[in-house]
C-alpha cells in the first residue's frame, strides 16, 4: 500500500525554520542528523499518523564553496525564503519501488546519496531504497516513493527534544498540489491511485509542487503554507 510518508522543507537556516514551525504549530522537534555527502542537516517535526516534516538546510558551507550540485540547488531554491522541497510517499512492497522506477526509466536508489548520520547512534537505519532520485522527482514538483517495510523505527516516532513544543500532531488531512489530478495520476502510473494515498488532495492548477499541508493536532486543525520548489 502506498501512502504519504514525509514532506521536505528546505531552508537557509535549519534552526530558524524549525523553531518557527514549532512555535507556530506548538509541535516539538527532534534532530534527524546530517548527510555528510550532501552537506545537509535535518530536523524532524511529526504531524502524527506516521507522517512528518523534515526541515533541511546546508550546514557544511564548504559544499557551496566547492560548487556541490545539491548544495547549490538548495541555495538557489531558498534564496527567496523557505519552500516545500519534496512530497514523499512510502510503500511496504519492494515490487512497487521497482515498478515505479521502471516506469520512469531509472534504477531504484539504494539509500541517500552521500549517506546519513543520525544524531543518536541507535537511530541509525539501513539504506532505504527509493525512486526516483531528487533530480527526477522533487525538483520537478513530483513525489517519489520510499520502501518502508516496518514502521517500528519510523522517523515520526523520534523523541521530541524537551521544551520545543507540547502539542501532538493528529495526522495529515489534506494537501494542496499544483497541476491536476490527471497530472499526478499519470506520474504515479499503475503503481498507485491518487484516491488512495491516505489524504485528501486539492489541485490549484499552478506549477507542479506542494503548496500547503493541513493536519489535525491537539491544538486543533492547522495548515502550513509555503512556496513550492521550482525548476
Amino acid at each position: 500500500m502506498i501512502t504519504l510518508d514525509h514532506i521536505a522543507v528546505w531552508s537557509d537556516n535549519l534552526y530558524r525554520t524549525t523553531v518557527e514551525l514549532s512555535r507556530e504549530t506548538g509541535i516539538g522537534s527532534s534532530d534527524g542528523g546530517y548527510f555528510p555527502g550532501l552537506g545537509l542537516g535535518q530536523k524532524i517535526i511529526s504531524l502524527g499518523n506516521y507522517v512528518y516534516i523534515e526541515v533541511e538546510s546546508i550546514v557544511d558551507h564548504r559544499m557551496i564553496t566547492d560548487r556541490a550540485p545539491m548544495a547549490l540547488e538548495l541555495e538557489r531554491q531558498t534564496a527567496s525564503g523557505d519552500c516545500f522541497a519534496g512530497l514523499c510517499l512510502r510503500t511496504d512492497s519492494l515490487d512497487d519501488i521497482h515498478q515505479f522506477a521502471k516506469a520512469h526509466g531509472i534504477a531504484p536508489m539504494e539509500g541517500i546519496s552521500g549517506g546519513k548520520v543520525a544524531m543518536v547512534p541507535a537511530a541509525d537505519k539501513p539504506s532505504i531504497p527509493h525512486a526516483p532520485d531528487f533530480w527526477n522527482s522533487w525538483r520537478l514538483g513530483k513525489p517519489n516513493i520510499y520502501y518502508v517495510p516496518d514502521l517500528g523505527r519510523h522517523s515520526s516516532l523520534a523523541p521530541v527534544q524537551v521544551g520545543t513544543g507540547d502539542h501532538k500532531g493528529g495526522g495529515v488531512t489534506s494537501i494542496e498540489l499544483g497541476g491536476s489530478e490527471a497530472d499526478l495520476q499519470k506520474w504515479l502510473g499503475d503503481v498507485a491511485s491518487t484516491k488512495e494515498l491516505g489524504t485528501e488532495i486539492t489541485y490549484n492548477g499552478g506549477p507542479d509542487g506542494l503548496y500547503a499541508v493541513t493536519f489535525d493536532s491537539s491544538a486543533g486543525p492547522q495548515t502550513i503554507r509555503l512556496k513550492p520548489i521550482t525548476l
